[in-house]
């Protein structure tokens, strides 16, 4: 059986020993907007980051350089 991207997040959450409001805190979102996505009232992998995440694949890109316009700092 497939699980739904919102038992997939909250499976993973609740691995790591965290709250949904911590998880949410973390992302700079409301409680209730990360509720809707372990909800199944929002999904995360919409069809335009499915297609930016290809597109970056194929030309071997890293999706941080194609969003924040630079690369990683990895300090």
């Amino acid at each position: 059986m497939k699980l739904s991207e919102g038992d997939i997040i909250r499976d993973r959450r609740l691995e790591m020993g965290l709250s949904q409001a911590q998880v949410a805190s973390i992302l700079g979102m409301t409680l209730h907007h990360y509720q809707m996505f372990e909800y199944g009232k929002l999904s995360i992998s919409n069809s335009r980051m499915r297609n930016g995440l290809r597109v970056c694949a194929v030309l071997r890109l890293d999706p941080y350089q194609i969003v924040f316009g630079s690369k990683k700092d990895n300090t």
